[in-house]
């Protein structure tokens, strides 16, 4: 049974560290921006064809008004002529229009609330892109400082660079011990040099009265 657990938790490690992979941060932003942008577009459609379908029923609406409006002229032009059944017509076109139009007002109200509701989800999209455009540009420099950091400590952590980093130090140890070397070979040339000077009579004879006279006064 112990065997049977390590094996599933050793493959859900493996499926995990698969998904991080390929939820790469770069990448995977770009694919929700696209995705965003896809939905920004949906939505603008949607609102143009919403704004269309509000224009004409507007423009219905308008129709229908000047229908009634010709028909109040003929209902009235009737009853001057004392025309009672056009008159009636009219009457009876009038109110059906005026019906119509109570209809059609009340349609564009909730039409245009539908309009109002789609223009306020274009602009919650925008708004949403805009932050992720900004949000964008930090999160690719983290990003790339995360990465940056990450290969620097590996380089530090492998053999490779340590066997630089001791390679140098033993370069800065030779070239101390050649320094070391330089130093005691001049330091025994000049005492060599400074042994086997010699120096002229006059010299000797004033350094033997110096000796005698310093011996005279002690």
């Amino acid at each position: 049974m112990g065997i049977f657990k390590r094996v599933k938790r050793i493959a859900v490690a493996d499926m995990n560290s698969t998904l991080d992979k390929l939820e790469e941060p770069i990448s995977m932003v770009k694919q929700y921006i696209r995705e965003l942008e896809g939905e920004i577009e949906k939505a603008q459609s949607a609102l143009a064809k919403q704004l269309y379908f509000e224009q004409k029923h507007e423009e219905h609406i308008e129709q229908v008004q000047k229908m009634i409006a010709d028909r109040k002229r003929q209902q009235q032009l009737a009853i001057d002529k004392n025309n009672d059944e056009m008159a009636k017509l009219a009457i009876q076109d009038r109110l059906e229009n005026e019906k119509k139009l109570e209809v059609l007002k009340q349609q564009l109200i909730r039409i245009k609330n539908q309009t109002e509701q789609l223009k306020a989800q274009v602009i919650k999209l925008r708004d949403a892109y805009t932050d992720l455009q900004n949000r964008k540009a930090i999160l690719y420099s983290r990003a790339n400082t995360a990465k940056t950091t990450n290969r620097i400590n590996q380089t530090l952590a492998s053999s490779q660079s340590k066997n630089i980093i001791n390679g140098f130090a033993r370069m800065e140890d030779k070239v101390l011990r050649m320094e070391a070397h330089a130093y005691a070979y001049d330091y025994v040339n000049e005492t060599e040099l400074q042994s086997a000077k010699t120096f002229s009579p006059e010299v000797e004879e004033e350094f033997m009265k110096a000796k005698e006279a310093t011996a005279a006064n002690q």
